[in-house]
């Protein structure tokens, strides 16, 4: 009983949220294949609004430090009537981290389908603690690409659970 009470207060947290923001979340089902000129929100651990990122970071902390991203976390993308994102003349949407140019290319999701969740790959470095986004856009990172498209860019706070 309790557990479903839970369940039900974070389902309605959810759509509260949405609401908040303005957005519907169409009745897309899982699998539902991404088209063009559609509108989407990135979600990060089932999230738009502020979601935890889990840092694997041993050792004493230290300003500027990075490190990898704890397993069992995901990202995925959501169909809506009228989010931030839009796909343009594109079929897809790629996800990944935001991160110093200087380093090297982020590890990047690439989403055809929404409502499947892929798994964060624990390989990501991302800062330590503090605040970052996720990039979730039709085209890939740097890439050449068509005119038309706009990314859904989702402020992430990270918290290093190794200490």
């Amino acid at each position: 009983m309790a557990m479903s009470r839970a369940i039900r207060s974070t389902v309605l947290g959810a759509l509260i949220a949405v609401a908040a923001l303005g957005m519907t979340i169409t009745a897309a089902s899982a699998q539902e294949a991404i088209q063009p000129n559609q509108h989407f929100i990135g979600l990060v651990n089932g999230s738009n609004v502020d979601p935890v990122v889990s840092t694997v970071c041993p050792g004493p902390a230290s300003l500027g430090r990075t490190g990898p991203v704890a397993g069992g976390q995901t990202m995925s993308v959501a169909h809506v009537a009228n989010g931030p994102g839009y796909t343009g003349p594109l079929s897809q949407v790629y996800a990944w981290f935001d991160q110093d140019s200087s380093g090297p290319r982020p590890n990047m999701l690439k989403f055809t389908e929404y409502g499947v969740p892929q798994a964060i790959p624990t390989a990501v470095r991302v800062p330590c603690d503090g605040t970052g986004q996720a990039q979730f856009s039709p085209c890939p990172y740097l890439a050449p690409c068509v005119y038309g498209f706009t990314p859904d860019l989702v402020k992430v706070r990270f918290v290093n659970i190794a200490v």
